[in-house]
């Protein structure tokens, strides 16, 4: 397999055109790698990834041409870009994807399903004002645990996207009462969408329950009792209404309905203390676009209505709110599960984001969630959720989440005298673990702020943190603790697990080859010298592992980097990993430099070579990476 890979400091390939694309041809058994940091422009023509070829983009990828992928395209960390002229068909063979521009001159239409990620490293789609995209119905907004995908400010007069959308809304397992708003329209019934037109696929859909049972699209039960409800506003405390069927209604966008949601369809309903189960609302329909105005509004002195959020996007109530008149303006009612035994009512203090009842929420009403606001006198208020209120870059709440971490691991670097002494640590970093989240880097992973002196960090693919969040470690895995400018000769490590991770943990000593066991419910004292002769390596001196082995994994992977690139004029570069050997190739494949049995992280180029790009080969424990590079 041939992997191509492409890596440049941002802006690289405007500086030299001579590499914007002309059209793309990926053939079968090629790999194309756009790294991160990196945007690559195809100028002109289509784009094609051939059936057995691979497209991989952690970075940006801009067009201005149709897409057709029959391969594979790996965009989980990335961004495809849309911008042509002229209309667009794009076909990306039912991939998932972290983020999607449509820009402001584009027309594109999507022939193939397109699946927008969740997760911590959750999705945006980005229409921007004057683009417009036809889905075809082929578009997913996916949501999990830990984070929904989101459709970013449009153009305030809506119709930005043509077509049905799937909007996924996960729940957490509790049987409680959800205040839910859809963020489409539907064209068919809440039994064909939220009911999954009642099937019984684990994770999907959930019982609805109702006076007529089956007859009215309903789950049946031994009573019947309503599980589905709307909301009237005829007095200032208004009253709930059951809803009297689902087989006929349907679900329109920024509606609200109250719901219990026992877990997904395999709960057994004639067992009120059955275990719930986490399960995802999907519902199919023309998104919520557009400034929408709340109509129905109660018009009684501090009389409540129930709104919903019409948009797959948390939107910001106190800029809705400032926006509104004879709206009481400081708070809004949120209902939150977690509270309580059963959930409760949580009233949110907009002017200072908090509210006193211990819940997670703020501000920002979660995309598919529901809440009250209350008329401030009598006479008719108006109310209005803009596309402009919308806040696609804002990390969501945990209202409709599990409670993670899982377990929690603190290391505190001490100098050792320091340490005996009751003294000052040097600097410290949290590892959180848990099944919802992601071991990659993603938005809930923190960047290390190097100090002046030591520092002790997570190295994640390209990035040292100072708080990791991960998945739950699986069999043999290796975290890389880099430990940096140690200016004394011992140093004492604390590790603090606050939580049982479940599995045994260990913390290497590459250089002494000792491992050294970690309380799984409590503080490890590990002590160390600083060896003077390990200097060039002594930052990759530790890992964390969950398996005793031999074969400890060299850090190099197809992801890793060197710097700077550009190269700077005493043509000196740095891999963040010890290199087995490199070499350098001009932009004809002739080689130019290289160096074997190099044993080190520094890779000083010859001085004679003249500015340009070129190809740097590096190789590592039997791995090989190619980068680009831009000597000056």
């Amino acid at each position: 397999m041939i992997i191509r890979t492409l890596l440049a400091v941002s802006g690289f390939f405007a500086l030299l055109g001579s590499l914007r694309a002309q059209g793309l041809t990926i053939p079968s058994g090629e790999t194309f790698f756009i790294a991160s940091g990196t945007t690559v422009t195809s100028a002109s023509g289509a784009t094609s990834v051939n059936n057995g070829g691979t497209f991989t983009v952690n970075g940006e990828f801009q067009t201005v041409g149709n897409m057709t992928v029959s391969g594979t395209i790996n965009a989980t960390t990335g961004t495809l870009t849309f911008n042509g002229s002229s209309a667009q068909s794009v076909s990306l063979n039912d991939a998932t994807v972290k983020n999607v521009i449509i820009g402001s001159t584009a027309s594109v239409t999507l022939t193939s399903g397109l699946n927008i990620q969740s997760g911590s490293n959750r999705g945006t789609l980005s229409v921007v004002n004057g683009g417009t995209l036809a889905t075809g119905g082929f578009l997913t907004l996916k949501s999990d645990a830990v984070g929904s995908a989101v459709i970013v400010q449009g153009s305030s007069s809506g119709s930005y996207i043509t077509g049905n959308v799937t909007v996924e809304r996960f729940i957490p397992a509790t049987r409680a009462y959800r205040l839910l708003s859809p963020s489409v329209t539907t064209s068919n019934s809440i039994r064909a969408n939220w009911q999954e037109n009642g099937g019984t696929t684990a994770g999907l859909g959930t019982h609805i329950t109702g006076d007529g049972g089956s007859a009215n699209g309903f789950d049946p039960t031994g009573t019947n009792n309503p599980s589905l409800f709307t909301y009237n506003v005829s007095t200032a405390t208004g009253s709930w209404s059951a809803v009297t069927n689902t087989n006929s209604n349907t679900l329109t966008a920024g509606t609200p309905l109250r719901v219990i949601v026992r877990g997904d369809r395999n709960i057994d309903l004639a067992d009120n203390a059955a275990a719930p189960s986490n399960t995802i609302l999907r519902a199919t329909g023309t998104v919520g676009q557009g400034d929408k105005i709340i109509s129905g509004l109660n018009t009684n002195a501090n009389g409540f209505t129930f709104i919903g959020n019409p948009f797959p996007c948390p939107v910001d109530m106190s800029a809705a709110m400032l926006a509104a008149s004879n709206v009481n303006t400081t708070s809004y009612t949120a209902w939150d599960p977690n509270v309580g035994t059963r959930g409760a009512y949580v009233s949110v203090n907009i002017t200072n984001n908090n509210n006193a009842s211990g819940s997670l929420q703020d501000k920002f009403l979660q995309p598919g969630q529901a809440c009250f606001i209350q008329t401030a006198s009598s006479g008719t208020p108006s109310f209005r959720i803009n596309e402009s209120h919308k806040v696609g870059t804002f990390s969501q709440t945990d209202v409709f989440r599990q409670m993670p971490p899982f377990s929690t691991l603190h290391l505190t670097l001490y100098q050792t005298d320091s340490f005996e002494n009751k003294g000052r640590a040097l600097d410290g970093l949290e590892i959180n673990f848990d099944g919802e989240m992601n071991t990659a880097f993603d938005a809930r992973d923190s960047r290390k702020v190097v100090n002046p002196d030591e520092n002790i960090s997570v190295f994640v693919g390209d990035q040292f943190c100072a708080i990791d969040s991960r998945n739950l470690p699986e069999s043999s895995e290796i975290v890389d603790v880099r430990i940096s400018q140690m200016r004394h000769g011992n140093y004492t490590i604390m590790a603090n697990f606050f939580s049982d991770l479940g599995v045994p943990a260990y913390l290497l000593d590459r250089h002494t080859q000792q491992y050294h066991a970690l309380n799984s419910k409590g503080v490890t004292r590990i002590d160390f010298d600083n060896d003077k002769s390990t200097s060039a390596t002594a930052n990759q001196r530790f890992a964390l592992v969950f398996e005793k082995t031999n074969n400890i994994a060299s850090t190099a992977t197809q992801t890793g980097v060197v710097y700077p690139n550009p190269v700077a004029s005493d043509r000196v570069m740095h891999a963040t990993f010890i290199l087995d050997s490199w070499t350098l190739f001009d932009m004809t494949g002739k080689q130019i430099a290289g160096k074997q049995n190099h044993n080190d992280t520094k890779i000083e180029l010859p001085m004679s070579i003249s500015p340009g790009s070129y190809t740097l080969k590096l190789n590592n424990n039997g791995s090989a990476a190619s980068q680009l590079i831009l000597v000056n």
